[in-house]
């Protein structure tokens, strides 16, 4: 039977034997002439005897300075046992320390670990084969590796409290100098939901991919608290580890914040074409009845007898595969601007084969959207859209400026402003009007790791893809596709700073409805131009924010933001610009943005409601 040397339960044993040797053996109050060490074969003496700090040569034993000595000579780490006592010596004591040293380490065994691999934690070990073994250095590099494990993989190895037992539990070596260690990852306990006022137990639960028993993974249970982050329904989640009577079990505790609830909204937005204020009134909850479903519905109208309603219902969880459900009614009027052409005739005295004027036309989509979602895995999700939509075009007649005046193009290419009643009375511009169903059935891809602190978007990024099929066996007058890809990213490089930027880019193929083009402008592209400044069938936009939250004013952050777009990869739209956003409890984000372009000007103010990107 091999002999094995448990470390702690020789250091007992070697205490004892020193209260006895106190006693009997070491001459207290004799003047100590020598210390010396005795047993050593591989360790130093001058190493040891630099432990020896508190028995001094030339003056009286003293117990308990020995007893310190011998404890500082056992934490050198090379010692099976340290046995003191006494001989006399030129008149006085000579105090000697018999020293067993550790065996040579001939190769080590890991036992016990689940996830992490021994060969990964071998090259902590400073002491290699031929070494004499070091308790103290072990310790050291196990808790090294600890740190490694739990900051760069999340496995939580359980901490070492150095006592006794557990030391005597976590390693052995036994006289062929074989290190026997005994490892293990923490494990989940129970897990236990606190906060919760509205949202039901179950909503949190099921986006948990730890389970009560599983290995503690902390860094599936970070992605856990981002992914309920991602939810938007919490201010603040806090997961907090506590320790259980059971070795390496640890209980799990999330506490949460919960968001405010937007059961009612009210609010203006600013229309740059009419020049008017568009009202609005409706109810939201993004959190229906605590279920993680949300509701919004919201209409809208201004002076000029535009009405707008819009009605949205998402169900996150249909069933057991994650399968969700967005429902979307709707019914928007569009106030644009768009130039045409006059061909042939005699305009203000200006004879041309081609003048150009500016009209404006109202565009009313009315529709369905109906999208089923399933996710991939935790990041990646594919979707499938289904969208009925009746557009009806209204133009007016004369409209330019919106003071009822007509911009025109002269021979030389120079603009020139007319009136109906003044300047021709009987010109009959051509009118048009458009009735027609633009069906679609879209696929898409999202890859969503934004990372968030509270209500705001502090890092991880976001991408999609998708195609759209307009009319075709979908029924419709209009044939065509569009592809579309939107890229956005953030970080935080310092506290309560955040810097992000957006990329999209869409292309149509087809024959294109005017009210289908791509449009660049507006609180939502380039803020720095009107809405639908300019269309193509492509376009490709990015905006850039820098986002800075006020001190002592959690709600409140100041914004620097730059736009380009274009729509035919030679003439560049460019807006710059300084912005706030405050978040009201129950409104949601209110933005305000003054925006300028190169060509100088007023800046242009933008007011709304929703984030940017």
């Amino acid at each position: 039977m091999k002999r094995v040397l448990k470390i702690p339960v020789l250091l007992c044993v070697t205490l004892i034997l020193l209260m006895v040797f106190t006693g009997s053996v070491l001459a207290v109050g004799e003047i100590v002439l020598s210390v010396e060490i005795t047993g050593n074969e591989q360790v130093k003496e001058e190493q040891i005897l630099q432990a020896v700090t508190n028995t001094r040569l030339g003056e009286p034993l003293d117990r308990q300075a020995v007893i310190k000595d011998q404890q500082a000579i056992m934490n050198l780490g090379y010692f099976a046992m340290v046995e003191p006592y006494a001989e006399e010596f030129l008149g006085g004591i000579k105090l000697v320390f018999r020293v067993v040293e550790n065996p040579k380490i001939a190769r080590y065994e890991i036992q016990g670990l689940e996830r992490i691999p021994a060969e990964e934690i071998l090259p902590f070990f400073r002491q290699k084969p031929g070494d004499v073994f070091n308790y103290a250095t072990m310790m050291s590099d196990l808790v090294m590796a600890q740190q490694f494990f739990n900051e760069e993989r999340g496995l939580l190895i359980p901490p070492f409290s150095g006592s006794a037992e557990e030391v005597s539990d976590l390693m052995r070596i036994d006289e062929d100098g074989v290190v026997h260690l005994h490892l293990y990852e923490a494990r989940l306990g129970r897990i236990r939901y606190q906060g919760l006022e509205k949202t039901k137990e179950f909503v949190v639960a099921r986006e948990m991919t730890l389970e009560e028993g599983d290995i503690l993974d902390l860094n599936v249970l970070r992605e856990d608290t981002q992914q309920l982050a991602r939810l938007q329904l919490f201010n603040d989640i806090a997961p907090r580890l506590q320790p259980t009577s059971e070795p390496g079990v640890m209980d799990l505790i999330m506490e949460f914040k919960e968001g405010d609830n937007r059961n009612f909204v009210m609010g203006v937005s600013y229309t740059p074409v009419d020049n008017t204020l568009l009202g609005s009134i409706g109810v939201m909850d993004p959190n229906l009845l605590g279920l993680g479903q949300k509701l919004s519905f919201n209409m809208e109208f201004n002076p000029n007898n535009v009405f707008n309603f819009n009605f949205e219902f998402q169900e996150p969880w249909l069933d057991a595969n994650q399968t969700s459900l967005g429902l979307k009614l709707y019914s928007n009027h569009t106030l644009s601007l768009s130039s045409r052409s006059l061909d042939g005739g005699v305009f203000s005295g200006v004879e041309r084969p081609e003048n150009k004027y500016t009209y404006s036309y109202n565009e009313k989509a009315t529709g369905l959207n109906l999208t089923l979602g399933r996710p991939l895995n935790r990041h990646l999700r594919v979707s499938t859209s289904f969208r009925m939509e009746r557009v009806t075009i209204e133009p007016q007649e004369w409209v330019a400026d919106r003071k009822n005046k007509y911009v025109i193009e002269d021979a030389e290419g120079k603009e020139q402003t007319i009136t109906k009643e003044n300047d021709y009375p009987a010109l009959q511009l051509p009118s048009f009007h458009q009735e027609y169903w633009d069906n679609s059935l879209g696929l898409g891809l999202n890859y969503n790791r934004l990372l968030y602190t509270g209500v705001y978007t502090t890092g991880g990024y976001h991408a999609s893809l998708g195609f759209n099929l307009h009319g075709g066996i979908f029924g419709g007058e209009y044939d065509y596709q569009r592809l579309y890809g939107e890229f956005k990213q953030f970080y935080s490089p310092l506290s309560h700073t955040t810097l992000g930027y957006r990329v999209m880019g869409s292309k149509i193929m087809g024959e294109t409805p005017n009210a289908s083009k791509l449009y660049l402008g507006g609180e939502l592209s380039l803020r720095g131009y009107d809405v639908r400044h300019v269309s193509g069938d492509q376009q490709v936009l990015a905006n850039f924010e820098v986002r800075q939250r006020i001190p002592n004013a959690e709600n409140l952050e100041a914004v620097l933001f730059y736009d380009v777009g274009t729509v035919d990869f030679e003439e560049y739209y460019h807006s710059y610009g300084v912005g706030f956003r405050y978040n009201i409890p129950v409104l949601g984000q209110l933005r305000f943005d003054f925006a300028w372009t190169p060509e100088g000007g007023k800046p242009k103010f933008n007011f709304f409601f929703g984030e940017m990107f």
